[in-house]
């Protein structure tokens, strides 16, 4: 009842990472003080104050593991099991964000959207198909049969013989044909058909997924024009176009999140104001969790456009001086640079050809990080080096804030991944991700040396052309 710890088996020092003699007889929220904020909290003690097993899944970032956790309680205290399932929480998130973007893309684009499992022989048809061809595709269930069976009789030996030597092909992994396809109301559609070969382990095809471009009145302009090379690259063009509103649909899909939030924070300002003075303590926290939810949503959707847009530079390249950006940096965030007293040094930096997005994010995310993760009353001392190399140049910038533990130094670069709680250090964990994306888009490389309470380096490189 006092929350001590009396049990503790050999799996939870495993999942845990504590050993039992370090853990018995000590109160639990002191061990975990990081747990406090979480879930764990909250369902412990509503075990403990109403008697009621209760069962929850729970990620834990500071081991970085998923568990799934049962609490039983007694007269005297809690019974508590832990079962790690990291590894198929993982594949559930991944399984599930790989099929709503499947389904989203599905209803945004023109194409026709397929799926063919190979190893069930079943089909799979988007809304494309009811656009593009008239067909219900909720009436009906679509088999590789009922596909074949629309296609042009000239044509379907030759595509039935194409997709089948695709699949028995153990080297490869992308299939297209161009054929007339027979619509809901008879005519025929000249369609491009494009799909990916995905195989297992022993390299049999067990599905393909792709799509079908309706590309009939191009095909018509050709034929009457005798222009075949001018039609091809018109064609090339619109399949480029389409390839590219689909990337993009998850930018617009981004902005679209935002107008939500923007209502959510407007109605919670509108009942703190207007109500205030009606509400007990517990419902102006609840009002300010909500607010403060929606901005951190919002600025997460902000993080993820410029990591999106990373490696998709808008401009041409040019002659950039990186003493200039650092310069502009200064600028930008002398409040903040006052207030901590830092000294950003650097000189000789060169003038490189290049694009100016992705450089300036690079120089920025950097610095934000130096600055950020500063020592408490130590001025930050940042500086930047660059090494002239045989073919490339060699970038450093070091600081000597907090340090980072060697095991995380791949961790840092990854997206959403935080070393620190919220309450210590805000952000959204992506800053050192798009430095990574824009090095990676540059030709270059990046990477890290630190020490725990000393400072860190980071290093990254440029090609010289």
């Amino acid at each position: 009842m006092e929350w001590t710890v009396t049990y503790w088996n050999k799996q939870s020092e495993i999942i845990l990472g504590r050993n039992k003699e370090n853990v018995l007889g000590k109160n639990l929220w002191e061990l975990y003080p990081d747990a406090v904020d979480s879930d764990f909290y909250v369902q412990y003690h509503r075990a403990m104050e109403t008697g009621e097993t209760v069962n929850f899944e729970e990620y834990y970032p500071t081991l970085d593991i998923w568990v799934e956790v049962t609490v039983y309680p007694s007269e005297i205290g809690l019974s508590v099991y832990f079962k790690d399932i990291t590894l198929r929480k993982a594949a559930d998130i991944r399984l599930l964000e790989a099929n709503e973007r499947f389904e989203i893309i599905t209803r945004a684009t023109n194409d026709a959207i397929w799926d063919y499992n190979i190893v069930e022989n079943t089909l799979f048809w988007g809304d494309g198909f009811k656009t593009l061809f008239g067909y219900d595709v909720d009436r009906i269930s679509p088999t590789l049969e009922s596909w074949t069976s629309h296609i042009h009789p000239d044509d379907r030996e030759q595509v039935e013989k194409s997709v089948v030597e695709a699949i028995e092909d153990m080297d490869v992994t992308i299939w297209q044909e161009e054929y007339r396809y027979r619509k809901a109301d008879g005519t025929f559609a000249f369609v491009y058909d494009k799909g990916m070969i995905l195989r297992n382990q022993t390299g049999k095809a067990v599905r393909m997924m792709g799509a079908m471009s309706d590309f009939t009145q191009l095909k018509k302009q050709e034929l009457e024009l005798l222009e075949i090379n001018e039609s091809l690259k018109t064609y090339a063009k619109e399949l480029e176009r389409s390839n590219e509103e689909l990337e993009q649909f998850a930018f617009v899909t981004s902005h679209d999140l935002q107008e939500p939030l923007r209502m959510i924070s407007s109605f919670m300002d509108q009942l703190k104001r207007k109500y205030s003075d009606q509400l007990d303590d517990r419902a102006q926290q609840y009002i300010h969790f909500a607010i403060d939810g929606a901005k951190r949503m919002k600025q997460i959707i902000l993080d993820l456009l410029l990591y999106s847009r990373a490696n998709r530079p808008e401009e041409q390249a040019e002659l950039i001086n990186l003493n200039e950006i650092v310069s502009e940096y200064t600028q930008l965030r002398r409040k903040l640079i006052a207030e901590k007293k830092a000294v950003i040094s650097y000189e000789g930096l060169p003038v490189l050809q290049t694009y100016r997005a992705p450089m300036t994010h690079i120089i920025h995310c950097l610095l934000d990080n130096a600055l950020k993760y500063s020592k408490d009353q130590v001025p930050p001392q940042i500086e930047i080096h660059a090494t002239k190399k045989r073919s490339l140049w060699e970038f450093a910038i070091k600081d000597n804030g907090i340090g980072i533990d060697q095991r995380f130094y791949n961790k840092v670069f990854v997206i959403f991944q935080r070393l620190h709680n919220r309450d210590q250090y805000d952000g959204t964990g992506i800053g050192l991700s798009i430095a990574r994306r824009s090095v990676e888009f540059l030709g270059g490389t990046i990477w890290l040396e630190s020490k725990v309470g000393e400072g860190s380096t980071f290093y990254f490189t440029l090609p010289k052309k």
